[in-house]
């Protein structure tokens, strides 16, 4: 974390006044953070990545397949 834009989720969401997910949702991040619940951003995060990366690599797995069937040079 250096504190550039597009370094963390979270940190996006607040100082940069970029939008992450969508309103509601950067809003309730904001909020969560001035209540003092980083630990807990952090925890919920670290189970997204955790998740998100395996569904990522299915549907790329996927993909490629029709791709290749399609006669795609991979």
């Amino acid at each position: 974390m250096n504190g550039d834009r597009g370094n963390e989720i979270i940190e996006d969401s607040a100082p940069w006044k970029r939008q992450v997910f969508s309103p509601g949702v950067d809003a309730l991040i904001a909020e969560i953070r001035q209540l003092g619940g980083e630990a807990e951003l952090e925890r919920l995060f670290a189970q997204f990545r955790k998740e998100f990366e395996p569904a990522l690599q299915q549907i790329r797995d996927r993909l490629m397949i029709v791709a290749m069937d399609r006669g795609m040079e991979i």
